[in-house]
């Protein structure tokens, strides 16, 4: 009996303190700290049930702490015009409990290539990241009801995911940055236009924007993510480029309200560092795994009357890229599965509808709580969107497949109470 429990956790303790002060009526500085604590459970894997034969296995738990220290200034120059810049600066430190391998320096990090281990004992610092995050951003008033605004930021973020997109069951893993793993850091630039019509009570927007991203992780092919006791080993570092332009408008009043959103987006990355042991698609650009260019959502509310009314959901998206087998051969006696350039295939469009009906009590004010129905049809057109992809080899055919859930209309009845 194979029956099985596979666990994964992500814990976070946070701490915060943020103050404002008015200098006048143009200036207002803020100021504070924060702290976040990591408590990561990679995985585990253990017997479901007395008659399970499955022999349990974890990887070690890992633990960090990110503090930082940030001072912001919003200047109003004159009525029309404001700026705003700020700087925060980040220390992160990675902690034991932990075992640390050392690789040898400009070699690709495999077991062959391991110096040493280190066994570090709990709550010692094994290394530190550090380093400035600044945004500046301003604010024009072209006119009442027209503004224009442009900000750049960078971010440092030291906790990593990595998915697995062609298992029948997608697993998500996340890991620290350690010694072996760098944090990933991001530049942004974005220019946006905002105009609001009869009375502020419709908002539209466009605003474009690039990032230029240093150090995301990637993992090469092949890779084991599950239960990988030494992760630094099959995942690479990558350079990577994103871009886009959104659209946005929103009706906030009247019995028809409701907004609609397009967003056209790209994510490209690039490993190209032969000391990584695997150049990915010749070192040239590539599709990330959440790159998804085009996305569409829609959400409209229609009120009959105080006590009822409808809404509707859409919502549209691109696949994500896949890499799929393309062709067999044989070598050394035995055949081989040959597959496409990374991510240069897609799983299909996702596409799903949302209807409900709102019902709601009496609007009595002094009353103990307010109560309401809610009665919908979830996957309102029974889409068959894929959950994931997968591949079986039968007979000595590879079969591709496409898991769906909820592929069928699914009725739902809430009832709300408010105090």
């Amino acid at each position: 009996m194979d029956a099985y429990k596979l666990n994964f956790a992500v814990k976070q303790t946070n701490f915060k303190a943020d103050f404002t002060y008015y200098l006048n009526s143009k200036n207002t500085l803020d100021f504070g700290l924060s702290s976040i604590y990591y408590n990561l459970n990679p995985g585990d894997y253990e017997p479901n049930g007395s008659k399970s034969l499955v022999a349990p296995d974890a990887v070690p738990a890992e633990q960090a702490l990110e503090s930082a220290l940030y001072l912001g200034d919003k200047y109003d120059i004159t009525p029309d015009f404001s700026i705003s810049a700020g700087i925060r600066y980040s220390l992160y430190a990675y902690l034991g409990p932990q075992t640390v391998d050392r690789y040898a320096p400009n070699l690709p990090r495999e077991s062959v290539n391991v110096l040493d281990s280190t066994t570090y004992k709990k709550n010692q610092v094994i290394n530190t990241y550090k380093g400035p995050e600044i945004r500046v951003s301003a604010r024009y008033n072209l006119s009442d009801d027209l503004s224009v605004k442009a900000a750049y930021n960078t971010l440092r973020q030291y906790i990593h995911l990595l998915s697995n997109t062609t298992a029948i069951s997608p697993t998500d893993t996340y890991k620290l940055s350690d010694p072996n793993v760098k944090p990933q850091f991001g530049q942004q630039v974005s220019l946006g236009l905002y105009r609001n019509a009869k009375s502020n009570t419709i908002e539209t927007s466009v605003e474009v924007y690039y990032k230029k991203i240093n150090d995301y992780l990637d993992y090469k092919s092949g890779a084991t993510l599950i239960l990988n006791k030494h992760i630094e080993q099959d995942v690479i570092s990558t350079q990577g480029k994103a871009y886009g332009i959104e659209f946005l408008i929103r009706k906030t009043a009247g019995k028809l309200n409701g907004w609609a959103s397009y967003t056209y987006s790209r994510t490209f990355l690039r490993q190209n560092d032969p000391n990584a042991g695997e150049v990915i698609n010749g070192g040239n650009f590539y599709p990330a795994n959440y790159d998804k260019p085009h996305d569409f959502n829609f959400t409209g509310n229609y009120r009959f009357s105080h006590r009822f009314s409808v809404s509707l959901d859409m919502t549209y998206s691109t696949g994500r890229p896949i890499t799929l087998p393309i062709a067999k051969y044989q070598y050394d006696g035995s055949e081989r599965v040959y597959y496409s350039d990374r991510n240069a295939y897609r799983i299909p469009d996702y596409f799903r509808t949302d209807f409900s009906m709102n019902i709601e009590g009496n609007h009595k004010v002094h009353q103990l709580t307010h109560n309401s129905w809610t009665i919908g049809v979830y996957n309102l057109t029974g889409r068959a969107n894929a959950y994931s992809t997968f591949f079986s080899e039968q007979g000595g055919i590879i079969n591709g497949y496409k898991l769906s859930i909820f592929a069928v209309p699914i009725p739902f009845i809430n009832y709300n109470i408010r105090f």
